[in-house]
């Protein structure tokens, strides 16, 4: 079994022994490499010891445990926060972290903490290989359903609910690449409805001057160039037209982003907005408090 090298970031003693007993009487997967009591030697013994896990206690004497992945761009490690705090647990998952424990931590929360860890490196590891694997894999991808890495969309531009063409749908579209980008990376399928059925690009093609898949492609680049730049398309995506049960539908990959990226939306009055959207779940979700775009852009930019 290959072990979980984990962090402990703790400046209270009792609280730093309760939990280094308790992972090592209960999880024999857990390797406890070290453990830190500031924000600074926390950042270093990281840099050095390249963790699998860090608990994080949220209050050290020389600032938050936030300050710790404030100093980190790309984040190898997966966190599990530690307070007596209940307060801070909404922005502890604007920082990506996976679990929030309440102290004092008892096995049973631990349990569920650890549990969460697994879950969550399995995910990305099933999702690694399936989105790498190429066109042969891609029905058994979709049939997973979508989440944090994979979004369906029955359409560029057809409104299948109200049978017409709806420019409207096209900012939807760049959302969920805008989304991607901001978070983890992904992959959207255009043709595919909320349930995997396919349902093909020949609606989305009659809406075009020329109704053939050169046209849709066209037209897609031409929304993210003029939203996103071409140098993002040409950097950060792949759009491709696999065949899925007989259909043709369109694939987008979106590589994880350098830079934010901003939608225009146009609300209710016809005024165009720029707002912020992160992949949440199997969601893209908007961040509307400045306070919680600023957070969530440190840690992940």
């Amino acid at each position: 079994m290959q072990k979980i090298r984990t962090l402990l970031v703790e400046d209270e003693k009792i609280s730093l022994i309760t939990l280094k007993t308790l992972l090592l009487k209960h999880f024999e997967e857990i390797e406890v490499i070290d453990s830190a009591g500031t924000v600074s030697e926390s950042i270093q013994k990281i840099r050095e010891q390249n963790p699998d896990l860090v608990f994080l206690d949220i209050s050290l004497p020389d600032g938050e445990g936030f300050d710790v992945l404030k100093d980190f761009r790309e984040k190898t490690f997966e966190t599990i926060f530690t307070t007596a705090h209940e307060q801070y647990a909404l922005k502890a998952f604007d920082f990506f972290a996976i679990h929030y424990l309440i102290k004092p931590i008892t096995h049973e929360r631990l349990n569920d903490a650890i549990k969460r860890y697994h879950a969550v490196r399995k995910d990305e590891e099933d999702k690694e290989k399936m989105i790498s694997g190429g066109t042969q894999d891609l029905s058994s991808l979709i049939q997973q359903g979508e989440n944090h890495r994979l979004e369906f969309k029955s359409s560029l531009r057809w409104d299948y609910k109200e049978n017409r063409a709806n420019k409207k749908l096209e900012e939807v579209i760049l959302k969920s690449i805008a989304a991607f980008n901001n978070a983890k990376g992904g992959v959207l399928f255009i043709g595919v409805d909320d349930d995997g059925h396919t349902l093909g690009l020949e609606k989305d093609y009659a809406t075009l001057k020329k109704p053939d898949k050169d046209h849709f492609e066209l037209h897609l680049r031409n929304l993210i160039h003029d939203n996103y730049s071409v140098a993002y398309a040409s950097k950060f995506l792949n759009i491709s037209f696999p065949v899925i049960n007989d259909l043709e539908v369109c694939m987008i990959e979106i590589q994880k982003g350098d830079e934010p990226l901003y939608t225009t939306i146009t609300d209710k009055n016809g005024t165009k907005v720029e707002k912020f959207f992160v992949r949440s779940g199997n969601t893209s979700q908007e961040l509307v408090k400045p306070s919680r775009i600023m957070n969530y852009m440190k840690v992940r930019f």
